[in-house]
């Protein structure tokens, strides 16, 4: 559980990050931008520590995954970030995440969690709900609210299946004798999405609607390095890290505790007020954590 809880971190000051990025240039070239910081330094780590963690079948599930959490998952999260905000935009996502992971694993891989983790994920997630949807957050939003609901189910989605689907990944290498690092499991699952938002980048491009920069090159790079090592390089290590021990439910769930973290951060980078509610939301959030690990030990 260790992973995920550190997941959740580096997750809510990624989120931060991200949504400062789309108001400062396209929402999709930042997002490509980004992974292709990330994808740079993942594959140096790759090729300095774990240069032998490469399966063919193992691997092409990997990128299956990461076609579908980064190149499908990732365009809509960041579509949703200037839009609806990134407190909302995570509480949909995580939640629906959470449970397309659980429901995934089940159909995919044949692992239920059990009654009583289900119940630890209803509370984090009730939780979540509580904390968030109690403060009406002031940030500035762009675009329609309506698509930027849609965006985050999306997302949501891409999330959770593409979770599931590097879980599948895992016992094929362990088969052959390989094991696939979290780092590596990271690098070839951004390579997958880098590719595939790579390909919308160049549509968009070619018919001109981007949106332009509202800031200098130095401020926007960055942003953009932040949210590579927040996100993809040291939060998806650590998430496909911890689904070695983790269901997709479970870890996603725990993962989704990072919003509870986005309530002081967006109060200090977003000028958003702490209310009552999310105080008590965080508690229980941090009560359904606390529960599952007591469950599992």
């Amino acid at each position: 559980m260790t992973f995920a809880i550190i997941t959740a971190v580096l997750f809510a000051f990624s989120a931060i990050f991200n949504t400062r990025i789309t108001k400062l240039m396209d929402a999709l070239f930042a997002n490509f931008f980004r992974l292709l910081i990330a994808c740079l330094i993942l594959g140096l780590l790759t090729a300095t520590f774990q240069p032998e963690s490469f399966h063919p079948e193992a691997s092409a599930w990997l990128l299956l995954s990461g076609a579908i959490g980064f190149g499908i998952g990732d365009i809509a999260l960041f579509a949703a970030f200037s839009r609806i905000g990134s407190r909302l935009t995570i509480l949909i996502n995580f939640s629906l995440g959470a449970i397309i992971g659980a429901l995934a694993d089940w159909m995919i891989l044949d692992d239920s969690i059990g009654v009583e983790k289900y119940l630890s994920i209803v509370i984090i997630l009730g939780g979540l709900a509580i904390a968030l949807l109690s403060s009406k957050g002031k940030g500035s939003r762009q675009g329609s609210f309506r698509f930027g609901i849609m965006a985050a189910l999306i997302a949501g989605v891409g999330q959770g299946l593409g979770s599931s689907i590097s879980r599948y990944a895992e016992p094929l290498a362990e088969a052959s004798g390989i094991t696939i690092g979290g780092v590596s499991q990271a690098f070839q699952r951004v390579t997958a999405g880098l590719f595939c938002l790579t390909l919308v980048c160049l549509w968009k491009y070619s018919r001109r609607k981007f949106a332009p920069a509202a800031a200098n090159k130095a401020t926007i790079a960055w942003w953009l390095v932040l949210a590579a090592i927040f996100g993809p390089v040291l939060g998806v290590s650590c998430f496909q890290q911890s689904l070695k021990t983790l269901t997709s439910g479970e870890a996603m769930a725990i993962t989704a505790t990072s919003p509870l973290l986005l309530i002081p951060l967006a109060y200090f980078f977003e000028g958003e007020r702490i209310r009552a509610g999310s105080l008590i939301g965080a508690l229980l959030g941090v009560g359904g954590v606390i529960a599952m690990a007591l469950i599992r030990s």
